[in-house]
């Protein structure tokens, strides 16, 4: 089989790979579009490299418009031209679904993982993402619900970080792995996996790292980079401070911290997963939080908490993301142990969304197309 795949961003590229993977164990498949390293190292051709397509938010998008638009273009063209089995995309939803619907249009079966958040802002887009699609793979229990009556098939086949994470690993095995202080306070810390949140929001937690290590001269900090180019950023701002910068590893930089600063999004769920203690703090462009925070349609905006139906992690949002908040948030975190109550509702979330994920979505994919 020709299928043409398109992954948006770096969890894009985490979770499509091993689905690929899992069906070609069933069927002779090739596959090409729109891959990072994990899809390419599964054999996806890559047409056109991931990161174009890893932008966020409103204003962010605007200089890179008129690259985008020809980049939708052309994989129109090659859908039309190669005429392939199906398409297969991730992440990446204002670009993807539209490529989906174009597929649809072709008669080529249009396949997306991982449902847009329509639970937590601009449910208007349900009716319209059905007609765009002939499978939607959720990776949510409560999603396939909010579908019921489009006609669109939505299956849920759990969350792929629990294939990836094991809950409250060994602190100590984990610190020692990355070469840190396997004795020390260590703080995690998860700026974003691109450029414009790492410049953002790097700042802001270098500085309430500043303000902690201050109290405590033990403080050790980690920061995983999503990519080579933001490696040697993070790297050149950080300074002398005792930070270790690592490429990659960020799974593996959670379990070695007793606390976890993330900007909002899978970070936060991925860091509950692995049953740590995490603050959220994000910042986004004021023009685009302006225009989107009349539309949010949820209590919490994490993942962690969404799930618990409570603020079990803090949410530290815009002008609320300040130095202050951060370590008044984070200080106590590095004093104590967790408590029980955190971890048992960490567990339950975990389990919710655990199992052989994809496996589960190769085989709906393989019984959709038959």
């Amino acid at each position: 089989m020709q299928i043409c795949v398109a992954a948006g961003e770096v969890s894009g590229d985490q979770i499509l790979a091993p689905i690929l993977s899992r069906v070609s164990e069933s069927a002779s498949a090739v596959y090409s579009g729109i891959g990072g390293p994990r899809m390419i190292k599964e054999g996806t051709y890559s047409l056109f490299p991931m990161d174009h397509l890893s932008v966020m938010g409103i204003m962010e998008v605007v200089p890179r418009l008129p690259k985008l638009l020809s980049m939708r273009r052309q994989m129109k063209n090659y859908l039309e031209l190669v005429q392939p089995h199906a398409l297969i995309t991730c992440d990446a939803p204002d670009f993807n679904l539209s490529l989906c619907a174009f597929a649809k249009s072709l008669g080529i079966p249009a396949i997306h993982v991982v449902s847009p958040s329509v639970w937590a802002w601009r449910r208007s887009r349900i009716s319209k993402i059905a007609r765009q699609l002939d499978l939607l793979l959720c990776v949510f229990p409560f999603e396939p619900e909010l579908y019921k009556g489009t006609g669109l098939r939505c299956e849920f086949i759990g969350h792929p970080l629990t294939t990836q994470i094991s809950f409250n690993p060994d602190p100590v095995a984990s610190a020692a792995a990355l070469n840190l202080p396997m004795n020390g306070l260590i703080l995690g810390m998860l700026p974003g996996s691109r450029e414009s949140e790492v410049k953002r929001l790097l700042p802001l937690f270098l500085a309430a790292f500043d303000r902690l290590i201050a109290e405590d001269k033990e403080l050790a900090g980690v920061i995983p980079a999503a990519s080579a180019y933001l490696y040697e950023l993070i790297k050149s701002m950080i300074g002398s401070r005792p930070i270790r910068v690592v490429h990659g590893k960020s799974r593996e930089a959670i379990a070695a911290s007793k606390t976890v600063l993330v900007a909002s999004g899978t970070a936060a769920l991925e860091s509950v997963l692995t049953g740590r203690p995490t603050v959220a703090a994000y910042k986004m462009n004021p023009w685009t939080y302006h225009l989107i925070k009349n539309k949010v349609q949820t209590e919490y905006v994490t993942l962690p908490n969404i799930l618990a139906n409570r603020a079990l992690i803090p949410e530290l949002i815009q002008e609320k993301a300040s130095v202050d908040s951060i370590v008044n948030a984070i200080h106590p975190m590095l004093e104590e142990s967790p408590a029980d109550q955190f971890l048992t509702e960490a567990q339950n979330i975990y389990d919710s969304l655990a199992g052989d994920v994809s496996g589960r979505a190769a085989e709906v994919i393989l019984e959709h197309l038959s």
